[in-house]
């Protein structure tokens, strides 16, 4: 998985406000929604952007890291 995907997996088991964090992130609901909707296929999802994935992270209190995908090793 991507880790746009990862996180729209993380934001959903913890019933996160995309509205709500929009507004803590100045990133537009829009992008969010894009990015992180799990209504959203993989064709048509938006990567974030570096500096989008830290405001996102930042307002989540968690890792990027957490998110990243693991070789077979990692897992």
């Amino acid at each position: 998985m991507c880790v746009s995907k990862n996180l729209s997996v993380y934001v959903k088991k913890r019933g996160i406000n995309i509205s709500a964090m929009s507004r803590a992130t100045d990133i537009p609901r829009s992008i969010l929604h894009m990015s992180l909707s799990t209504a959203v296929t993989d064709q048509k999802r938006r990567p974030l952007k570096d500096d989008e994935l830290i405001k996102v992270c930042k307002y989540l209190e968690v890792n990027p890291m957490d998110f990243a995908d693991q070789g077979a090793e990692g897992r």
